[in-house]
């Protein structure tokens, strides 16, 4: 059972094609962090495919999945976006931005047929992904004396937080990231061995 602060997203990008009455659906599942990067997919994505039909998307953004959005971009409302959304959620992924262009193939499919059809074009993409279960980090500055540095280098190590950066200037300024079940722990130890201050940057 997952955790609140898991989450499952997928790996890296992956892409599928489906086929209905001569209508094509390519399929495309990117990982995204923010909105620059899902604006970033969709832009390219009508570059390289610019005669498509339809640009139909869905992203989910969060690790309780509080920022979503859909767009059926032209087709019958409900008949894209909603059917992409289900499968999404049949996973449980979040972190994740689903495209299908369709190209029209001269027949038209229906409400029925637009509904499975966007349906099954999203759930090919999603089963080739690899799934990944991720954990919400926290972001520290932490400043102390060079004496105390060593001491929060073993503590890193101890509650298994990741040092990213360290800046010598007055003091040692050093950046890590933590599970946020454990920050509250290694915060007190530190306090315990050492006079330090520390910054919370952000939770990503």
């Amino acid at each position: 059972m997952l955790f609140d602060r898991d989450y499952k997203s997928i790996a890296h990008a992956t892409e599928a094609i489906y086929t209905d009455k001569g209508s094509r659906f390519l399929a495309f599942a990117y990982l995204v962090n923010n909105e620059p990067q899902i604006k970033n997919h969709l832009s390219n994505l009508k570059t390289e495919y610019p005669d498509a039909t339809h640009h139909c998307y869905v992203w989910i953004m969060n690790a309780d999945k509080s920022s979503q959005r859909i767009n059926d971009d032209g087709e019958p409302a409900n008949t894209a976006a909603r059917p992409i959304l289900k499968q999404i959620n049949a996973l449980d992924l979040t972190n994740i931005l689903v495209v299908v262009v369709r190209y029209f193939g001269g027949k038209k499919l229906g409400i029925p047929g637009l509904i499975e059809a966007y349906g099954l074009a999203a759930k090919l993409v999603l089963a080739k992904c690899e799934i990944v279960t991720k954990t919400l980090l926290d972001y520290f500055n932490i400043e102390t004396d060079f004496e105390n540095e060593h001491v929060i280098y073993n503590l890193a190590r101890k509650f298994s937080a990741t040092i990213i950066e360290t800046v010598h200037a007055q003091n040692a300024v050093i950046t890590l990231s933590i599970n946020g079940s454990k920050n509250e722990a290694f915060i007190n130890e530190c306090k315990n061995l050492a006079t330090f201050e520390y910054t919370f940057l952000k939770t990503e």
